[in-house]
């Protein structure tokens, strides 16, 4: 990404204790838009284009390892990654063998039964 405008500030107190005018306020506000900008192009080319692959090579079987309370993402019929909807896990269901097969996801849009295939654990879980 290439940045055009270089003057931004290089700490948060050097905003702070600018003398508020129209000019710096101008200039916040591109500031503020340029980190968000940077933010959200990071989270979707770096976090969560690679959530599933990182928690496979890491482990295989990590949806065996999912638990009540865990954040995660519910996959949907969307193909982006971005447009799928965050949930917790209410409550597991376990196989013959003991291994986790299917969850209760609580998302903005209610409850849901979804097989572990279909649940990417976020990182902070662990």
């Amino acid at each position: 990404m290439e940045e055009k405008n270089q003057d931004y500030p290089l700490h948060f107190a050097e905003l702070v204790n600018e003398v508020s005018n129209r000019e710096s306020l101008i200039k916040r506000k591109q500031y503020q838009t340029t980190l968000l900008k940077h933010f959200w192009n990071k989270w979707k080319t770096q976090y969560l284009l690679d959530l599933k692959t990182v928690h496979h090579f890491k482990s295989p079987n990590i949806h065996k390892d999912v638990k009540v309370d865990d954040v995660v993402l519910v996959e949907g019929s969307s193909k982006s990654k971005l447009l799928w909807d965050l949930g917790t896990i209410q409550e597991t269901f376990q196989g013959r063998d003991g291994h986790v097969r299917a969850c209760v996801v609580e998302t903005k849009k209610g409850l849901f039964r979804k097989p572990v295939q279909l649940i990417y654990p976020f990182e902070l879980n662990e």
